[in-house]
């Protein structure tokens, strides 16, 4: 796996907050709590991560997450716009995706390292959920620079599967990536996750339309009854 710093850890699914507006069993997991709709509450712990929804406090450290790794995140993202640096954006973002997850609409969090608990190290998405005869999800995620290379997203991407397939009784996670983002293809392969298929011109990404390899995993234990409809 290429070391190189244009390598990022990110899978090409609307993770900047202009594009969220628009598209609304894992081994590493040791505690997925009960679901708690308060603001900034944990949701899912692993043996070194907080994996939870951000709360008013968190905006400052949000912003600082995003002015620091923009240019690095930016070659695999949808165009950042301005108000990603944007405080009263983010307040309004806190909200919107607490109102979200209380509908099991979606999960956008932050990913906190235990060691540095009031310190964003990543992102992770589930959106564009639908139930009936789906019951899927699409999965996206980035992790700062500082952070590459520990193993922080592989244990992240298992741990929120999990939460979708056990919590939610989702039955298929989605996720894309493209094909030189060569570290978001091994997290994704090391989680279970198959590849489908190749997508031309998928998602435009820095302004470009960009090719996606898409994949998924699917939930083996899947059941109606732990689908609500």
């Amino acid at each position: 796996m290429s070391g190189s710093r244009s390598r990022s850890i990110c899978a090409s699914t609307w993770s900047n907050v202009t594009d969220a507006r628009s598209f609304s069993g894992a081994s590493s997991t040791r505690r997925t709590a009960s679901v708690d709709t308060s603001l900034g509450s944990d949701l899912i712990e692993t043996d070194r991560l907080i994996i939870r929804l951000a709360g008013a406090g968190d905006v400052p450290e949000i912003v600082r997450y995003y002015a620091d790794n923009q240019t690095f995140l930016q070659p695999f993202s949808p165009t950042f716009g301005p108000d990603q640096l944007d405080e009263s954006t983010w307040h309004e973002q806190v909200i919107e995706r607490q109102l979200e997850f209380s509908r099991r609409d979606s999960f956008r969090a932050f990913v906190f390292a235990r060691e540095m608990p009031r310190r964003i190290v990543g992102n992770v998405n589930l959106t564009q959920v639908v139930r009936g005869a789906f019951d899927s999800c699409v999965l996206g995620y980035n992790l700062a620079e500082e952070a590459q290379g520990r193993g922080y997203m592989t244990e992240t991407v298992r741990a929120v599967v999990d939460f979708a397939f056990r919590r939610w009784g989702l039955h298929r996670v989605a996720a894309a990536y493209m094909p030189r983002n060569e570290r978001s293809a091994a997290v994704l392969a090391r989680c279970g996750f198959k590849v489908e298929g190749h997508a031309p011109a998928y998602l435009r990404i820095n302004g470009r339309w960009e090719e996606h390899v898409l994949t998924a995993a699917t939930n083996p234990e899947w059941s109606p009854a732990r689908s609500p409809d």
